[in-house]
């Protein structure tokens, strides 16, 4: 067995900026080993790609996108015996069936719960970069009349896999559930980001506090005006 140790690593995707403000993409991706034995590139989109995210289809979330330089644990010295690869850390949604028998579902809209929302430590998976199909629309899922997009207190006696119910009823603390949109997903338009994550929370920060300072400025137009309507009504009250 050939025994590696990282080198280098240099992280090219710093996402703890989006972890604060929880816009981490979620995305489909190719099942790392030893889940798929098969390298991405036998990935087939025609006969793989089952959206059930139970097979060789995964869903997740990114984590941490990194770049990291591989050596053998005698080749620390020769650079050219050095392998860069880049990798991603992510937590997966997994697949879980509440309500087979919703409008949505018999449409083939695919029910997901995020297993890094569950009270135990969430798994975190390693893959390569190359494995990240693309992004996905996901959406919150309300069942059975729950308040909160996650798995319903009525339902803990389902299988659940590794999931969660509401420990009360609409406590909402249980596994959060999503559905993929797959109208959105099928004709909506992706486009380049123009801006960076940060560049756009700066931005809407900026806006946030402009329009809470033009609502500040109306209420005090507001109350001086009437301070003056009311003053002068009791002027005239007074005149003879």
């Amino acid at each position: 067995m050939i025994s590696y140790r990282v080198y280098v690593c240099d992280i090219t995707y710093d996402i703890a900026h989006d972890i604060k403000y929880e816009l981490q993409d979620c995305v489909c991706l190719i099942a790392p080993y030893p889940n798929n034995p098969n390298p991405p590139e036998t990935f087939d989109l025609a006969s793989d790609f089952d959206m059930s995210g139970s097979n060789l289809l995964w869903y997740g979330r990114l984590q941490l996108l990194f770049r990291c330089t591989l050596c053998h644990t005698d080749a620390a010295r020769d650079v050219e015996r050095h392998l860069e690869v880049s990798l991603a850390f992510f937590n997966t949604f997994e697949p879980v069936e509440l309500t087979p028998n919703s409008v949505m579902q018999r449409q083939g809209v695919p029910m997901l719960y995020d297993s890094a929302s569950c009270a135990a430590l969430p798994s975190l998976y390693l893959c390569h970069a190359k494995n990240v199909l693309g992004r996905v629309p996901m959406i919150p899922s309300f069942v059975a009349g729950n308040a909160h997009p996650t798995i319903p207190h009525s339902l803990r006696g389902r299988r659940l896999g590794g999931g969660m119910a509401d420990t009360q009823p609409n406590r909402g603390n249980g596994s959060r559930l999503y559905e993929v949109n797959l109208w959105m997903w099928r004709y909506g338009r992706g486009q380049e980001r123009k801006l960076s994550v940060r560049k756009c929370m700066e931005a809407r920060v900026k806006r946030l506090r402009e329009a809470r300072g033009r609502a500040a400025e109306t209420r005090k137009r507001r109350r001086l005006a009437a301070e003056g309507a009311g003053r002068e009504g009791g002027a005239g009250a007074a005149s003879p």
